[in-house]
């Protein structure tokens, strides 16, 4: 009985390490579910945070190209409106009356700073330019002017000929060239920026 005892004792020993062991595991493995737990939310909130942050680029990159999409467009609006004030000043040029031709151009011509004797050539479907506007233009501009049998083809406005030096005055050639150096101003004129 003795041995009885002894065995007794030692199985309720080995009972109680093996449910000290229990109790241990279950508390490491509490733990290691709870780090587990922790890490998988941090995992989420990592890959949450992350996403949000990808969408957000995203979402700027997208509304940044829409935002340059629409700066074009303005652009090309803004270069619309002023290719028609170039087409609407080279029109007016073309059509306006006799005396504020002679008076635009004349004023052109003093700009240019031009000496000396001239032939004016008008152009093919010019009507304005005659015997009498070539005088009235040869004084307002203190040039020596005389208007030659010829037509240049396929301009309004006239052409200035000194020996081999032309000067075409035509509004189809003088507002092209201006077109550059007035840009500016008129953008300044129609666009507050």
């Amino acid at each position: 009985m003795h041995g009885s005892k002894i065995t007794e004792k030692i199985l309720k020993e080995a009972e109680e390490q093996a449910k000290e062991i229990i109790k241990q595991a279950e508390a490491e493995a509490k733990a290691i579910l709870e780090d587990a737990e922790k890490e998988k939310k941090f995992i989420i909130e990592s890959a949450k945070k992350e996403a949000e942050e990808v969408a957000k680029k995203e979402k700027e990159k997208k509304i940044g190209l829409e935002v340059i999409e629409l700066r074009k467009k303005v652009l090309q609006a803004k270069r619309e409106i002023m290719d028609s004030v170039f087409v609407k000043v080279e029109k007016k040029l073309q059509e306006e009356s006799k005396g504020d031709f002679l008076k635009h151009i004349a004023s052109f011509i003093k700009a240019l700073k031009l000496k000396g004797k001239f032939e004016v050539i008008p152009g093919d479907r010019e009507k304005r330019v005659d015997e009498g506007f070539v005088k009235e233009l040869a004084k307002a501009t203190g040039l020596e002017l005389t208007l030659s049998n010829e037509r240049a083809r396929g301009y309004h406005g006239f052409t200035l000929k000194q020996g081999k030096i032309e000067i075409n005055l035509a509004p189809e050639v003088i507002i092209p060239d201006l077109k550059d150096e007035l840009e500016d101003q008129i953008k300044g004129l129609l666009f507050e920026e």
